[in-house]
């Protein structure tokens, strides 16, 4: 299985006889269990996926993801290689290309599957120029890199506002044994509620406070993960808890 370690800057001069084939790279999809969103995805990828906050593994800074599955390398939205969703969030959609690096420039999975010479769309004319279709890449990475922004820009305020709190979620195997996932952050209900008044009227007129109350709400998903998890998990889950500590 491939990782991210192929990852290199896109330039014309390395990149200009790829050649892209199109849908999502499933072997790639297979090994993650979360990525990245912008602010503007909270409300559509909240009907599929639980959205938690994860600490960045080199800054500590929180992150906004959508949670695909429970371990790492596992993907439980993945099954038999079709994605069981109704929204793809657009670092997905945007493979093999992704965000790198601390100014999120735009990088090449050279290891992808969807990377190819010979078959796919081209990026380059003969003649050098980027074709419509390196265009549009850029275009929508473009808005996801600013999208990024308000999302890092979105959890900032709320970490200003001593909101996020560590979730547990247990899982209780039907043998009786269970076993405890931890890493992942949500935002407190309790410490939303003991907010002033006027920090929270000028949340709305920011139009935050629809975005926390999706992201809240979208625990309930946790439940998907429980039942689409039987691929990646030997024995049956009879219960999945979802704990909020140090409220």
């Amino acid at each position: 299985m491939k990782n991210l370690t192929s990852l290199s800057l896109f330039n014309a001069d390395r990149h200009r006889d790829v050649r892209i084939v199109p849908g999502p790279d499933i072997a790639l999809g297979n090994r993650l269990n979360h990525v990245q969103i912008g602010l503007s995805e909270t409300g559509v990828a909240a009907s599929d996926y639980p959205l938690v906050f994860m600490k960045d593994v080199d800054s500590g800074s929180f992150r906004l993801v959508a949670l695909f599955g429970l371990r790492q390398g596992s993907n439980c939205f993945l099954i038999n290689d079709q994605w069981q969703a109704t929204y793809l969030p657009l670092a997905v959609v945007g493979w093999p290309f992704h965000l790198g690096g601390p100014d999120q420039l735009l990088c090449i999975d050279e290891g992808s599957d969807l990377v190819s010479t010979d078959a796919g769309s081209a990026l380059y004319t003969g003649g050098g120029n980027e074709t419509a279709e390196l265009l549009r890449i850029r275009s929508m990475f473009e808005y996801l890199r600013s999208d990024v922004d308000s999302a890092n820009n979105f959890t900032a305020v709320l970490v200003d506002l001593n909101l996020l709190r560590p979730i547990h979620v247990t899982l209780e195997f039907a043998d009786g044994e269970s076993e405890l996932i931890e890493g992942l952050y949500s935002i407190s209900p309790l410490r939303l509620s003991a907010l002033e008044d006027t920090t929270i009227m000028d949340m709305h007129r920011r139009s935050l406070l629809d975005k926390i109350h999706i992201i809240m709400n979208s625990l309930g998903q946790m439940n998907r993960i429980q039942q689409l998890s039987r691929v990646y998990f030997d024995r049956k889950i009879a219960r999945l808890t979802t704990e909020m500590t140090s409220q």
